[in-house]
């Protein structure tokens, strides 16, 4: 048995005006699209954190693969 079921007689499925008032501030769109989208200024190489376990993972694998 399918857990959905169709609506054969769809009501009006338009946002109210609230809705549309409450997306309209421009500002936090782009604040939250420059969250997401833009890459870190610094480069991988210069985060010393990163830098440490990608060093600490290739030598686990180097040991890992020269064992065998």
């Amino acid at each position: 048995m399918s857990k959905f079921s169709i609506n054969r007689n769809p009501k009006s499925k338009e946002p109210t005006d609230e809705q549309i008032n409450r997306h309209k501030d421009f500002s936090r769109l782009s604040a939250n699209y420059d969250l997401v989208a833009k890459r870190n200024k610094k480069p991988l190489y210069k985060n010393p954190k990163l830098f440490l376990y990608l060093f600490l993972f290739a030598v686990i694998l180097y040991l890992i693969l020269c064992e065998s």
